[in-house]
Formats: structure tokens, sequence, C-alpha cells
């Protein structure tokens, strides 16, 4: 495949996201929302791109990706619980599947005693976080949601790829670091500079995540 052709949908990727975030900081929200689509729309499209169907690695990766594109519209979507309570559901199944992906390629159980306990650190510090700012259905929506970006965390580190190996655990990690963005921007503080830094940290690793169907 033509490097310049693959480097097509990353590009419309990151230049629509760019593009999202100058929409809001305008308030611009229906143009926010179409362009954050579109560049969501560019990562499931380069997963498609790169071969996903052709591996059951790849096709539960493209469920994971079209699960976070979903979860992208409805988070987009402003001044309703509901559609946020939603998204969060959307990205918790995009967790789980990438998941059940990174268990699939194998972990080495011998690493786990030395993973679990950081991810166990990093999820109780988030959670002691954000208890304080949480209501109605996020008081358990939300521990559930980190216990699926535990789970993520813990069989991407301890994945056994020999070529995907720094694909996954870096684009698993940013997309738990990115949520962290949206956590603050949602329950501590709303702020577009939670979104111009969480936002571009989330469609890198959607990308890495999306890139490495090409090396299983």
């Amino acid at each position: 495949m033509n490097d310049k052709l693959i480097l097509l949908l990353p590009t419309i990727c990151l230049l629509a996201g760019a593009m999202s975030l100058w929409f809001e900081a305008k308030n611009l929200n229906d143009l926010a929302l179409k362009t954050k689509f579109l560049a969501s729309l560019a990562f499931v499209g380069f997963a498609w791109q790169l071969g996903a169907m052709h591996s059951s690695y790849g096709q539960i990766m493209l469920f994971g990706l079209a699960s976070s594109l979903l979860g992208d519209v409805l988070l987009a979507i402003k001044g309703r619980k509901l559609y946020f309570l939603l998204g969060i559901g959307a990205f918790l199944l995009a967790h789980i599947a990438y998941a059940v992906a990174f268990y699939q390629v194998g972990f080495e159980a011998t690493e786990l005693p030395l993973i679990v306990p950081v991810v166990m650190a990093f999820l109780l510090i988030t959670a002691w976080w954000l208890r304080p700012h949480l209501q109605g259905p996020f008081v358990l929506a939300v521990p559930a949601y980190l216990l699926a970006i535990g789970l993520m965390l813990v069989f991407a580190w301890a994945n056994q790829s020999t070529n995907a190996f720094a694909w996954i655990i870096g684009g698993a990690s940013l997309f738990a670091i990115s949520d962290l963005w949206v956590a603050r921007n949602r329950f501590i503080q709303a702020d577009i500079r939670n979104r111009i830094i969480g936002l571009p940290i989330y469609y890198i690793a959607q990308l890495m995540l999306a890139y490495s169907v090409t090396l299983l």
C-alpha cells in the first residue's frame, strides 16, 4: 500500500480533531460535533484500511474503535446527562473490547504481580479524586468504567506481541490518560483546556491502536 495513502486517514483524523476544538472554543457546537465525528470515523476507517477484518484481533479492535466513535458522538452532545451516561457506556464497551483483543494476543502471567498493583493504585487514586464530585447514576457508572480501564491496561502492559507490543501499550495508556481529562472536564472543572490537552492524546491513542491491527 502506498505510504501516502496510509497517512491520509490519520492526517484527516488529527486535522478534523483540531478543527473540532476550534469550533468548540467558538461555541459552534454543530460544527464541532460534525468535525469530531469525521475525526473518529477516520480512525475507524484507518483500521479497516489496514485489514482489520482479516483477523479476529482486528475485528475485535474494529468493534472497540466503532464503540469509541459512538462514545465521541454521544459525549459531544451538550447539556444532556443521559447522552453523557450513554457515552460512558459506549467507551466502557470499547475498553472491554480492547482488553479482550489484548488478552487474545497472549500475556505473561508472571508479570501480573508487578502490573496489577500499579494499575490498581492508578484506579484508586482516580476514584478518590472523582468520588466527591459524583452524583446519581455516576456513583456506580464511573467505578464500573474505571474497572474496564484497569482490565484494558493490565492486558495491554502484559501483552506478548513481538511487533505490536509498544503500539498496544502506548495506545492503551494514552487512552486511559485522555479519560482523565474528560473526567476533569465533566466532574471537576469544565474548561476548553481540558479538551485541548485530552483530545489530541485521545486521537493519537486510537490511531496507535488502529495501526496495531496490521502488526498482528
